[in-house]
């Protein structure tokens, strides 16, 4: 896996991943040393969930793209019924179960598959999905347009996008952004239907 530049070079607290709210706030989890593995920062979740606010209580959420699951373990923390993580890399995945397993979260599965498998042959309704894929991978506009056919995103459901900046992505019309915000070389927004 190559090393992504959106993420900062040196992990948080050194192999570790906060989560920063909820019922689990301030617990530290180990991640695995896969080189560029790295969680969505602080700041930026943190930012996040002060947009979702109580909305994120009782979601289904889908965490594609979850490397160490930062995003969907930091949902389940603050209310998320449900989080389905989908991760291909073994090590990943195993690393986000093991969390799960920590923090004693039955509701949250991993299933190790690519993002786009995984949107192909699932059935669920999800009310908030995460696409953060690997920034030297151009994931973001076939991965919104595999989310739309699949029609497993919730009436009013949200997606969270991460990507570099400068990125250009095609957002399908149907979508658009309530909440968008740049944060050093990092351009992070909420998607909802228009």
């Amino acid at each position: 896996m190559a090393k992504l530049p959106h993420r900062s070079a040196k992990p948080i607290a050194e192999s570790t991943l906060r989560i920063i709210g909820g019922v689990h706030r301030g617990r530290k989890l180990p991640i695995p040393a896969l080189s560029g593995l790295r969680p969505t920062g602080d700041r930026t979740r943190e930012t996040l969930f002060n947009w979702l606010q109580s909305d994120i209580v009782d979601m289904q959420v889908l965490d594609l793209f979850a490397g160490t699951g930062a995003l969907g373990l930091e949902a389940l923390s603050r209310g998320a019924q449900s989080a389905i993580f989908v991760e291909p890399q073994a090590q990943a995945a195993e690393g986000i179960a093991r969390s799960l397993q920590t923090l004693g979260l039955p509701q949250g599965s991993v299933q190790r598959m690519m993002a786009q498998q995984f949107l192909a042959s699932c059935a669920a309704r999800f009310d908030l999905v995460f696409i953060d894929p690997p920034f030297d991978a151009d994931l973001w506009s076939t991965t919104l347009e595999s989310l739309l056919e699949a029609n497993i995103l919730a009436d009013q459901g949200l997606i969270y996008l991460e990507c570099p900046k400068d990125q250009i992505i095609n957002i399908p019309a149907c979508w658009g952004a309530i909440k968008d915000k740049i944060a050093g070389k990092v351009r992070f927004r909420l998607l909802a239907a228009q």
